[in-house]
């Protein structure tokens, strides 16, 4: 935890000291997450999850239409998955695979028109937290069960952001985005923790801002 504090401070630091120049601004943001997992399992059923983002942006003017957005959020992700075995009686599986990471993303920013933009760049995630609880039930017999996934899962997470951003007389600021993982969650297959190393990360995001 304390590199990732330690990478905050240096690119919030070098951002301030950017921000001297006017062509740069600095702005915070936040929203909401609506997440999956993709992969092969057809005896599993997926549904999405939701989950919160928030942190840091910086705007970079680079030409007249054109501007550079470096950004880094914390970001909950993850799918929800359930299973049921229609020749057992009373045997389902209801669980929520939980996602954490620090994503920095830079986005490019085409304006269309006034305040209305284009954007997309790739960005890259830090897994911070992974975990999976779930409850179970086996003819008749309740189990609630918490897995920590960390050590199966890739430590980092790389993706593309495709979306459209709006500007609000140059202080409040919204987005819509759509980020696509071509990397694996998880390094390998195992059936007791209900996971395998084809998912990948899919994110709706939506946010609001304001730069300074």
């Amino acid at each position: 935890m304390k590199k990732y504090t330690l990478i905050l401070c240096t690119l919030w630091l070098s951002a301030t000291c950017m921000a001297q120049n006017q062509k740069v601004k600095l702005g915070v943001k936040a929203g909401l997450n609506i997440s999956s997992l993709t992969f092969d399992e057809s005896e599993l059923n997926s549904s999405s999850k939701t989950g919160f983002t928030a942190g840091f942006m910086v705007d970079i003017l680079m030409a007249k239409n054109f501007s550079i957005q470096p950004e880094l959020l914390y970001s909950e992700q993850g799918v929800k998955s359930s299973f049921s075995d229609p020749d057992v009686t009373n045997s389902n599986y209801k669980g929520t695979i939980k996602l954490n990471y620090l994503n920095i993303p830079v986005m490019l920013k085409y304006y269309v028109v006034k305040g209305l933009s284009l954007q997309a760049g790739p960005q890259i995630g830090i897994l911070l937290k992974a975990n999976n609880k779930y409850q179970d039930n086996f003819l008749g017999y309740n189990n609630h069960e918490s897995f920590d996934l960390k050590k199966y899962s890739s430590s980092i997470d790389t993706s593309v952001n495709l979306g459209l951003g709006y500007q609000f007389k140059d202080k409040f600021y919204a987005d819509a985005r759509y980020n696509i993982s071509y990397s694996n969650v998880f390094k390998e297959s195992d059936v007791d923790y209900f996971i395998t190393n084809d998912m990948k990360n899919r994110v709706f995001q939506v946010t609001v801002g304001y730069f300074f």
